[in-house]
Parts: C-alpha cells; sequence; structure tokens
C-alpha cells in the first residue's frame, strides 16, 4: 500500500466513515473554506466544479460553485456560504469516493477524492444522450421541436424512457409508439393551457413554440430516438477547453416559489438583478448580498407576463410581455411603472417579443425616437413611440415553402439605426428591413427550415450573429458588406443554443444553451470556442446579460412552464477572464 493510500485510511479512520461513504460534515461558519480535489493515488485533478450549498436561513446565494486548478486546489471567495454542507463535486468521468475534513484554527480544509466511473448521469447534460443519435437531421428535429420548454431528455423524460424499456413481454416498437404518442397529446394540451392563459391570445395549436408538435410526426421521431436504457451514459465531452480556473465562481440565488423566472439582468447597481416572471404581471428583484427577493408587481389588469428584460441608458428596466401587447417600463429608483397597451388596427394586440438594442444590450431607438420589436404573433417587424403610444407592424413577406409557422424572434438593429434584422425561428430565416424605404431587403433562407435561428446580437462592427438552435451552430454574418462570415459547429450540436449576447469590452460572443447545462464563448479573432459549465442539471438558459460595472455574467435557470421540472434561480458568473492562452477550441467553420 502506498504512503498516499495509507494516510487517506487514517484520515478514513479519524472521521469515522466507511469506505465508499461521503463524510458528512457541517462547513459552519468557517470563513475559509478551501482543499484540493485527487484521486486515489493522490494525483491532482483540474476543472472540478465544487459546490457548497448554504444553510437554511443564511444569508447570500443559496449556493455558490468554484473550480479546482492545475493542482487540485480550490479556494472560496470570503465571506463564502455559511451554515454549508458537504461540498457537491463535479467532474466529467468522476465520481467522488470520500470528502475529509481538516479544520485549522478558523479555516476549513477540505481533501476530496474522485475515482473514475465511466457513467457520467448527474454529470453530463441532457444532451450526452443525443450524440449516438443516427440521423443528424432527427436530432435537429428532436431539439427544435421539444426543447422549447424543457431539456431532452431531462431526468423526468429519462425515467419514462426507462419505463418503456423495462416493460417485459411487449412488441418494443408498438409500446414505444403508444407510450411516445400519450406524452405529445400531454405537451400539446400543457401548450394550450399555457398560451390560453392570457386570454386574447390567439387559439393555441400544435404550431406553437412550446407544443409538442404534430401528434404523428413527433410520435415517430421519439420512437425512433429515444431508445435503450437511459440509466446510463458515457463519453461525453465538453468538446473545448475549459473556460472556468481558479477565478471562476458561480452564485446562485434562490427565488420564492411558485414563480417562472425567464430572464435577468443587472442596471446601474450590480448588486441587484432583476428577473422576468412570466407566470404572473410582476418582477422579481434579488439583492446578491443578503439573498433578499421582493417582487415589483407590473400595474395591468390583463395579464402581461414580464418576458424579455432590456435596460436603457438612464437606468430604467423595459419589459417586454408574453400576453396582450402590454409593454412596460420601471424606474427602479422611483419604483414608478409606466405602461403601453399595443395595439394595430386590424391586428388586435400585437406580439413583442424582443426590443432593439445597441452593441451594450441597451435600448436603441431609431432616428425618429421609436423602439423597433420582433411581431411574434401576426409575424411581422413593428415600432411603438414612447411618447405617442402609437403602433404600427409591416408584415414580413411570406416565404416560398416555408408558409405558416414563421414566428420571429430575434431582432437587433444596426448602429446606423436604420436597418432591423430579425430571425424566423421555425422557418429557418434571418432578415433585414430598411426603416428609411419601409422595405425589406435581406432574406436569407438556411438550407433546413428546422435550423432554429433564435435570439440574435449586433457586435460593434455590425457583425450579426445568429445561434441556430436546432442545428447546434453559430453564424456570423456582416450586415455591411451582405456577406456570411462563417457557420460554425457548436461543440456539442445537441446543446440547443438559445441566445448569444455580445460582449463589447471583452469583444467576444456568449451563447446560452438549453440543452447542455453550459455557457459558451466564442472569440471572433480565431474563431475558437471555450465552455463554461455549469454545476446544476436542468439549468435551462434562454438569456444572458453582462453586468456594465463588473463584466459578470447574468442568467437565470429559466424552466419557465408551470409543471416543467428543474431549477428556477437567478445566478451570476465571474468567469475568472484568465483562460490558458493558446487552448482555444479552432471552430469547424464553413464560410459562405
Amino acid at each position: 500500500m502506498s504512503r498516499f493510500c495509507r494516510q487517506l485510511c487514517r484520515w478514513a479512520r479519524l472521521a469515522a466513515v466507511s469506505a465508499g461513504a461521503l463524510t458528512c460534515l457541517a462547513v459552519q461558519a468557517a470563513p475559509s473554506v478551501s482543499g484540493q480535489i485527487v484521486d486515489l493515488n493522490g494525483n491532482p485533478l483540474s476543472q472540478a466544479m465544487v459546490t457548497l450549498e448554504k444553510g437554511a436561513g443564511q444569508p447570500g446565494p443559496a449556493a455558490i460553485t468554484v473550480f479546482s486548478d492545475d493542482k487540485g486546489h480550490f479556494q472560496f471567495p470570503v465571506p463564502g456560504v455559511q451554515g454549508a454542507r458537504t461540498p457537491i463535486v463535479k467532474l466529467l468521468g468522476y465520481k467522488t469516493v470520500d470528502t475529509i475534513s481538516k479544520p485549522s484554527g478558523e479555516a476549513l480544509d477540505l481533501t476530496v477524492i474522485m475515482h473514475p466511473d465511466p457513467n457520467e448521469a448527474g454529470v453530463a447534460p441532457a444532451s450526452a444522450w443525443l450524440k449516438d443519435i443516427a440521423d443528424p437531421n432527427d436530432r435537429t428535429l428532436l431539439v427544435q421541436t421539444c426543447v422549447g420548454c424543457h431539456q431532452i431528455p431531462a431526468p423526468e423524460v429519462r425515467a419514462y424512457a426507462n419505463l418503456i424499456h423495462d416493460m417485459p413481454d411487449v412488441d418494443p416498437v408498438e409500446a414505444r409508439e403508444n407510450s411516445w404518442r400519450a406524452i405529445v397529446q400531454y405537451m400539446n394540451y400543457i401548450s394550450a393551457w399555457e398560451f390560453g392563459r392570457g386570454g386574447d391570445a390567439p387559439p393555441p395549436n400544435a404550431d406553437n413554440v412550446y407544443s409538442g408538435g404534430p401528434l404523428a410526426s413527433t410520435t415517430a421521431l421519439l420512437a425512433r430516438t429515444m431508445l435503450g436504457s437511459f440509466r446510463e451514459v458515457s463519453g461525453y465531452q465538453y468538446g473545448a477547453p475549459v473556460l472556468a480556473n481558479a477565478h471562476t465562481v458561480i452564485r446562485e440565488y434562490d427565488v420564492p416559489r411558485p414563480n417562472a423566472v425567464r430572464e435577468a439582468l443587472t442596471l446601474d447597481d450590480p448588486t441587484v438583478i432583476w428577473l422576468a416572471d412570466v407566470s404572473a404581471n410582476r418582477v422579481i428583484r434579488v439583492d446578491t448580498v443578503t439573498g433578499a427577493t421582493r417582487s415589483l408587481e407590473v400595474p395591468s389588469a390583463r395579464l402581461m407576463g414580464p418576458h424579455t428584460l432590456v435596460r436603457d441608458k438612464e437606468g430604467g428596466l423595459w419589459i417586454t410581455p408574453f400576453f396582450n401587447g402590454i409593454v412596460a417600463r420601471l424606474d427602479p429608483k422611483t419604483e414608478h411603472w409606466k405602461t403601453w397597451g399595443l395595439e394595430v388596427p386590424k391586428l388586435g394586440p400585437v406580439g413583442v417579443h424582443d426590443l432593439s438594442f445597441d452593441l451594450n444590450h441597451d435600448v436603441l431607438t431609431d432616428r425618429a425616437g421609436r423602439i423597433w420589436y420582433s411581431e411574434i404573433i401576426h409575424n411581422g417587424v413593428g415600432w411603438f413611440d414612447p411618447k405617442s403610444g402609437k403602433s404600427q407592424v409591416y408584415p414580413i413577406p411570406p416565404v416560398p415553402g416555408r408558409v405558416g409557422t414563421e414566428l420571429p424572434y430575434g431582432l437587433a438593429m444596426s448602429s446606423d439605426r436604420r436597418h432591423i434584422w430579425y430571425s424566423q425561428l421555425a422557418i429557418g430565416c434571418i432578415g433585414s428591413f430598411d426603416i428609411d424605404s419601409r422595405k425589406f431587403d435581406t432574406l436569407i433562407e438556411l438550407p433546413d427550415k428546422n435550423a432554429g435561428p433564435r435570439r440574435i446580437t449586433m457586435s460593434d462592427g455590425d457583425i450579426l450573429y445568429v445561434p441556430l438552435y436546432g442545428a447546434g451552430q453559430l453564424i456570423e454574418y456582416d450586415t455591411r458588406a451582405h456577406q456570411m462570415i462563417g457557420r460554425y459547429d457548436l461543440p456539442d450540436r445537441a446543446s440547443a443554443p438559445y441566445s448569444v449576447t455580445w460582449d463589447a469590452k471583452r469583444k467576444v460572443v456568449w451563447v446560452v444553451t438549453a440543452n447542455a447545462n453550459a455557457i459558451y464563448r466564442f472569440d471572433p479573432r480565431d474563431k475558437s470556442f471555450a465552455v463554461l459549465p455549469l454545476p446544476r442539471e436542468g439549468a435551462f438558459l434562454r438569456m444572458v446579460g453582462i453586468d456594465k460595472t463588473t463584466g459578470a455574467l447574468i442568467t437565470t435557470y429559466g424552466n419557465i412552464v408551470e409543471y416543467v421540472h428543474g431549477p428556477r434561480m437567478a445566478v451570476m458568473i465571474d468567469p475568472g477572464d484568465a483562460p490558458a492562452a493558446g487552448t482555444g477550441h479552432t471552430a469547424a467553420a464553413s464560410a459562405h
């Protein structure tokens, strides 16, 4: 037996733990918590996620996550999480064997021992189960159809698939089809309920963004892709260098349930996170120092369901609706609200989705002072004048062969404040609108209408970035030259990139994912990706903001539909900002 193993045995006896069990320790109020992650032979393990969850009634974040360095060392910030339990450690390909506490004065030093484990369930994201789907078109369609609402396969989906797999003495094909048909019917019922809450919303149907899709085709898709047992998964790789380092800190904040928090950002105060709750007419204020939350109600007699959040240069918070065309602005200093009920003759209430913004993601008006928006219900782009309250919508011309489910989604304005760029989620199209001429002047039809262009962003050079949600790719397009720079495969093609945000200080693009529990960083200078894994299963991300003072990334776990499982939290991330030089992952690019 090696000297290290003998030492491990002594520690284990002192800790009175049986072999293979976790030490049941409490961090209590130790002002300093640090330690090392090692394997059974004492070798350090780097870039492991180490999470401490706070005790009940303690202030601050609900959990803090740090990462081990190349020597396996980790250090929690001071003050850290008080009254916490045993740290939770996650590392692809490893499982925790033991955690040993060595108090030293007021500090607490931990040794976490891990051993290789090929079963990555609970560590690898939901997307890991999709890597072996034989037909990439099936993977694209599965993500595009199912992941708008929940991860696929989420833990509850895997449990259901296991029940089908375990059924004895039945026709496996018939059993799968019957079982998944019931689930698709249920998903469409939930979609009808979700979209029916607004009262004045159009009748829900299988074409809605949160539906389970047409019954027959979606049933067949699930039956041929959700195969075998889902209790184990192995061989998942991040596919890019891990961005996290010894300085990276992820802070997660609890939000009282019930809630359906969707998006988050900070305004002038970097210690306050604002959250949109689409289940009610409210935004939620989170104090990141104390962890305290407070709700502010949008004054509306009709349900509007705060959906998208955008700040303005005056420190105000703009909110677009899930329902009824009601846009709101909050002055966080006075807590005074102003609301607009947008209606267009012959259309009624409009479906406002995204607002026009600048390279810092502040609200941006055209030269006449009007704010532009993507109109998701009536397939158009529109404007409204905050002074008069007037609004107008311009229908997007139909695309032959792709008519009926267009869903205009992302929207961005060029720096000349003359051109609007938009994405159409359900038909794989990107286009532009000339404000001066009132004409649509660019149309980009992606080869696959299920590619899923979602929430877009514009750089300070008017370079447009578009995440392809279904295809798992990123588009880079020069809007001034009207030239495609490239289309890049994400490190995980099943990650479901939901939105992109241009970081004007770092000169990079942040790509958040709905299905991979991760954020990607794309560097336009060398076309490289890096990945920041997140510690919590079900980390469904819809948007990321950048604090203008600290540069921290602000997001949420946005499992918004009431019946969807998964965390619903505010998240603040300090990326660490010092990835090792020369470790970039060059994207697989194809210029057009």
